[in-house]
């Protein structure tokens, strides 16, 4: 079964657009009238974004929006054009992968799946010394999050989600494996 994790081919543009949000929302704090500019400028092009039905929509829309961007009438003054551009493309790309995400849990249910995957590790992220799971038990709701990295030791991470908070860590990856199986046993026996 697919899941719903970011392809590959996009995520060095994921962390590009995450980047540029980081980079201008802190606005906020030091300048409202920027701040609500730049909000406005964001939401009129994700909505033009909406259009874009995948990642490579998406991608291919950069190109464009410089001149969408004078066609909102507010003013840039102040605010750098890219940063909104891919303020406004992360937005639309967090929609896809809601989307994605939402598409995974209804394969799982139509399967008669008990959990639904929405994250696996690629490859550039066991070349990168770590991996992430992240599963959704469908009867309950509850979200588990394993995640290893390899530096400076390496560490077993256990996240559970749901009526309660679990968060666990791990230099055992026996222990580490056995705290996943208990928590699917407690949930099955839940559900």
């Amino acid at each position: 079964m697919p899941s719903s994790r970011i392809p590959p081919e996009y995520a060095e543009l994921a962390r590009r657009l995450r980047a540029a949000e980081d980079r201008l929302f802190p606005l906020a704090m030091v300048d409202t009238e920027r701040y609500q500019r730049a909000l406005q400028l964001v939401g009129a092009l994700a909505r033009r974004l909406a259009r874009a039905g995948d990642y490579a929509e998406l991608a291919a829309a950069e190109g464009r929006m410089r001149g969408w961007l004078d066609e909102v009438g507010v003013s840039l003054d102040g605010l750098d054009a890219q940063l909104v551009i891919e303020a406004a493309m992360s937005h639309r790309f967090r929609e896809l992968l809601t989307s994605s995400r939402e598409q995974a849990v209804e394969r799982a249910r139509a399967a008669g799946l008990e959990w639904a995957v929405l994250e696996e590790p690629d490859d550039a992220a066991w070349r990168g010394g770590s991996a992430r799971w992240v599963e959704t038990h469908l009867p309950t709701g509850t979200v588990m999050v394993r995640s290893v990295v390899a530096e400076p030791v390496i560490t077993y991470r256990l996240e559970v989600t749901g009526d309660a908070v679990r968060v666990e860590e791990f230099t055992s990856r026996e222990a580490w494996l056995a705290a996943v199986e208990e928590v699917r046993r407690a949930l099955t026996s839940e559900s």
